[in-house]
């Protein structure tokens, strides 16, 4: 059945009309893999500190964290640099907001979320997690971690620990405070 996702080609037909058959072949580039939100005006100035951002999530850093008072711009600073970041990781660049969120425990199931990971009977969000992002190369943003500290720790560190292709960069009032940030 013809739909207008795939690019048309005429076919001859007979009557008033023009039969046109919708080839069912799918554009070879693929999308970049992201859920960044789309951002209403342009970001200017801090370029110094989007360079630095990009420099130590492409090099050694595994686990970056924008701390400041509320207000400072860290989730525009983060939104900035992971979108230049995008091309980088072969598996996506996700963003997770976590404002909304009131109990430590369900980080997990918000990052879950966001990858698209599908809960499994018998498996944590985290073991589901850690299965998908296993061989991935991957840069996840949390922001706005203050308030869960403990659960984005907790889940950051056995991420980092069995995901060797992932970077994370969160934003938060306050320090994760974990091995490697």
């Amino acid at each position: 059945m013809p739909d207008a996702t795939h690019e048309p080609r005429e076919v001859s037909g007979e009557g008033r009309g023009r039969l046109i058959e919708f080839s069912a072949e799918l554009d070879p580039s693929p999308l970049p893999q992201n859920n960044m939100p789309l951002q209403l005006t342009s970001f200017v100035g801090r370029e110094r500190e989007i360079a630095e951002l990009e420099k130590l999530l492409s090099g050694e850093a595994r686990l970056l964290t924008l701390i400041g008072p509320g207000g400072c711009g860290k989730t525009r600073l983060a939104l900035s640099a992971a979108s230049r970041l995008a091309g980088d990781f072969e598996s996506g660049v996700w963003w997770v907001e976590l404002a909304p969120l009131s109990d430590p425990d369900l980080v997990a199931q918000a990052v879950a979320r966001a990858l698209g990971v599908r809960e499994a009977p018998g498996r944590s969000p985290t073991e589901a997690l850690l299965e998908h992002l296993e061989n991935r190369k991957v840069l996840l943003v949390l922001d706005n971690c203050e308030h869960l500290v403990e659960g984005c720790a907790a889940l950051a560190d056995a991420m980092l620990r069995s995901c060797p292709g992932l970077r994370v960069l969160a934003t938060s009032r306050e320090a994760l405070s974990i091995v490697g940030e």
